[in-house]
């Protein structure tokens, strides 16, 4: 199993936080308040947000989809 997960949120939380701030061992040592604050952030920012959230994660969806469609066909046609 490895120590250290990459993708798009890890990027995100990463780039969000400040500099040497470990928040992967501060979500390890304390699992369900890190669970419950990001519900809560979730349920704050769905509620003032939410369409806005909503149309950018559709976009950046279609985006990938289109990315790996290309990649998958080897070829550019979307």
């Amino acid at each position: 199993m490895p120590t250290s997960v990459s993708g798009t949120g890890y990027d995100l939380v990463d780039e969000l936080m400040p500099e040497g701030f470990d928040w992967e061992n501060l979500v390890r040592t304390y699992p369900i308040p890190a669970l419950l604050l990001a519900g809560i952030g979730g349920f704050l920012l769905g509620r003032q947000r939410g369409p806005a959230v909503l149309r950018a994660l559709s976009l950046f969806a279609a985006a990938e989809v289109s990315k790996n469609v290309n990649v998958i066909l080897g070829q550019e046609i979307l």
